[in-house]
């Protein structure tokens, strides 16, 4: 009998196991701002993101097509679509601005086939300032579904950061499926608009990324939503001269609720 039961008790404890792990997402998730490949051949930068093994990407300062002074080395290429090419990701793009005989703006590359995909414009309260927006995708993860997002918030006004990062918050307060926001807030870690993110989860460190040869401030950073749910396996801001800004890569695991269940 004492047999029985304890095979009993241990094919319990397996099959919970079982349960938990199918009900644990683990995703891989970068944020890269490439001061428009001043500092880098797309190849280098792809290399380099590729080696890290991501899911997912957050790409700000992208260009397309442009004719750039300060970059003749990257005169009239398609940014995500060489980036996506040499990594083997797919590659999601939003304008923000036409620029210089093409356009400037943020990106994502991919693991994984995207279900939808839209970008938000952003407020503007100033007109005289370069718009600003986000890219959402909503994607298939094996049996799962999330949400990845790139930013790239004003540079000029912490007012317009902050109502930026309101209009970002109110916007995915009620999704069903998990959110990763990765991108360049232009903000400090103290500020209102990071303060205003203070019902995310944060899924980077406290580490400088800018410039990156000689690090001073933090503006880069990753987060995850809803708050609870989430943990960091492991964070790390990459020592890298390809661009002024050091790209963060995270590993984070997030247990579903149907896992939080008590038998």
């Amino acid at each position: 009998m004492y047999s029985m039961k304890k095979y009993l008790l241990l094919f319990l404890c397996l099959t919970l196991g079982v349960a938990y792990a199918q009900d644990t997402l683990r995703v891989r998730v970068m944020t890269y701002n490439l001061r428009f490949g001043e500092l880098a051949s797309l190849e280098e930068l792809a290399h380099h993101i590729k080696s890290f093994k991501p899911d997912f990407v957050a790409l700000q300062e992208v260009d397309s097509k442009t004719d750039r002074k300060r970059t003749p080395h990257q005169k009239g290429k398609d940014f995500i679509s060489e980036l996506a090419y040499h990594t083997g990701m797919f590659g999601l793009y939003g304008k923000t601005i036409d620029y210089s005989t093409g356009y400037y703006g943020i990106g994502m590359l991919s693991k994984y086939p995207y279900i939808s995909v839209q970008k938000i414009m952003l407020p503007h309260p100033v007109k005289e300032h370069e718009r600003r927006a986000m890219l959402e995708g909503l994607f298939e993860m094996g049996n799962d579904t999330i949400v990845f997002t790139s930013t790239h918030l004003d540079v000029n006004s912490q007012e317009t950061r902050a109502e930026q990062i309101k209009f970002i918050t109110g916007h995915f307060k009620n999704y069903k499926y998990p959110i990763i926001l990765g991108g360049d807030f232009n903000a400090r870690h103290y500020s209102e608009a990071i303060r205003g993110m203070d019902s995310w989860f944060a899924a980077s460190n406290d580490d400088f990324g800018m410039p990156a040869w000689k690090p001073v401030i933090k503006i880069d950073y990753l987060f995850a939503y809803p708050q609870k749910g989430w943990r960091v396996i492991s964070t790390q801001t990459v020592q890298s001269l390809l661009s002024d800004h050091l790209p963060i890569i995270t590993e984070l695991e997030y247990v579903k609720e149907a896992s939080k269940k008590k038998y």
